[in-house]
């Protein structure tokens, strides 16, 4: 009963981890198309440096997820991060 009440919070945990898998795995294609692409260096760059803003709001997105049942940051406990599927607190499973 208590893990149903909880389902939209961690369906949206979920959401944002498979975002920032996303833009994990699509690195390497995209910045091959863009190599295969680009004439000159200049692309290349842009898409490297939107990639890692891409990467890093995403990462900062599910590091700081809250924890239904809890409260806390989902993945977080103290200064470290660990992005496994449970609450770093209480135990939570996504």
């Amino acid at each position: 009963m208590e893990e149903q009440r909880f389902d939209e919070q961690l369906k949206q945990i979920r959401h944002k981890r498979m975002q920032l898998w996303a833009v994990f795995i699509s690195y390497l294609p995209v910045i091959g198309i863009t190599l295969s692409m680009s004439e000159g260096n200049f692309a290349p760059a842009v898409v490297c440096i939107i990639w890692i803003i891409l990467a890093a709001i995403g990462g900062m997105r599910v590091s700081f997820s809250r924890c239904p049942r809890c409260g806390n940051l989902f993945h977080m406990r103290g200064a470290g991060t660990s992005w496994g599927r449970r609450c770093r607190h209480c135990q939570l499973s996504l």
